[in-house]
């Protein structure tokens, strides 16, 4: 399973994307995370279901540096990859 999530919030400008590769690389997700127009957070993350439920429990917590109001989410093809990355 591939989802694109679409993060709104405060999302400071550092940092949002490197939580999110160390929560995809906790639950085993590859994906890559970006900053989307007007100062969005998009990840795309590929693994099994559950895992992807954490991992958008977890970045909806946020923490000292950002928080996050709504998550967009759509279903995605799947693409062949090994890891997860920074965009």
């Amino acid at each position: 399973m591939r989802k694109r999530l679409v993060f709104h919030g405060k999302l400071s400008e550092g940092g949002v994307k490197y939580v999110a590769q160390r929560y995809a690389m906790q639950f085993h997700l590859t994906g890559v995370s970006s900053r989307g127009p007007e100062g969005k957070v998009v990840a795309e993350v590929q693994g099994n279901e559950d895992a992807i439920d954490q991992f958008k429990k977890k970045m909806a917590a946020g923490n000292q540096f950002f928080s996050v109001d709504k998550i967009d989410e759509e279903t995605i093809p799947e693409i062949d990859e090994k890891m997860f990355r920074i965009g």
